[in-house]
């Protein structure tokens, strides 16, 4: 299968589901669904993140209603996953978005629909007794289901970033131009990246390519959101730099001040 169908197909299952049919996952997808967040917190660490799965979607819906989402818009589903944080670590949070952009595409495999919630202005107590937990922090959920529109959309994307506002070379500042990208195989993955969600679309990531190196920055930052923002776009390069074996760990070591660019992590070409 060539470059551009896999990519299309990575992207396509980046869609997000806020219909979900009115029935319960199977036993046999909720096993598989428990398989694949064991293996994720091995690889996260079990000491720094946990996943929650609550499977009774009411008790969630009527806890986090008007408190949940975007402007309190809580999203009705079947089941939700949490991501849970179980210390301080800014690179917690970074590697628990990255996990869980995992999870989704693992999801879109079994066929079924997802769709992020914000948690950022629930009150601790409430998000404690609809998930049932009692260390760490849940910072965000997943919708979880059978989507009742199981047709497969393309993006539309008029509004993002063109390559050279968010990619440098050497410093920021200093635009990578496409010689710069096709001469490190980056020009497509990071015409591809681009698509990556963020918090209000804001495309707060910057890139330096520094000999083999990406650097990752945030612009501007504003706190969680943007730890959230750092782990998927990290994925987003991921996937697509498979097909240039781009298969190098991320190092994540948030330094947070308040400089106009605040490093976030590195990895090697």
């Amino acid at each position: 299968m060539g470059e551009n169908m896999l990519t299309t197909q990575f992207l396509k299952s980046r869609t997000s589901t806020r219909d979900f049919k009115d029935m319960d996952l199977k036993k046999a997808d909720l096993e598989k669904l428990d398989k694949i967040i064991d293996s994720e917190i091995i690889k996260l660490g079990k000491d720094d993140l946990a996943f929650i799965v609550q499977t009774d979607g009411e008790k969630v819906f009527k806890a986090l209603e008007g408190k949940a989402g975007y402007k309190g818009v809580m999203i009705k589903a079947p089941a939700y996953l949490a991501l849970n944080i179980l210390n301080d670590d800014p690179a917690s949070i970074v590697k628990g978005a990255y996990g869980v952009e995992e999870i989704i595409t693992e999801l879109d495999k079994m066929g079924i629909g997802n769709c992020w919630i914000t948690v950022a202005d629930v009150e601790d107590s409430v998000k404690k007794a609809a998930f049932d937990y009692d260390k760490g922090q849940v910072r965000l959920l997943l919708a979880i289901g059978y989507p009742v529109d199981e047709t497969v959309r393309e993006h539309q994307f008029d509004d993002r970033k063109g390559i050279g506002e968010f990619v440098f070379i050497d410093q920021i500042g200093k635009k990578a131009t496409n010689e710069d990208l096709e001469q490190r195989g980056l020009d497509e993955i990071f015409a591809y990246a681009r698509f990556a969600p963020s918090a209000y679309n804001a495309q707060p990531w910057r890139f330096v390519l520094v000999d083999d190196l990406i650097k990752l920055y945030i612009e501007d930052y504003k706190g969680e959101v943007n730890l959230l923002d750092a782990g998927i776009i990290m994925y987003y390069l991921d996937k697509l730099g498979e097909s240039i074996s781009m298969g190098s760990k991320w190092d994540i070591k948030p330094e947070i001040n308040d400089d106009k660019y605040v490093y976030i992590a590195s990895k090697q070409l």
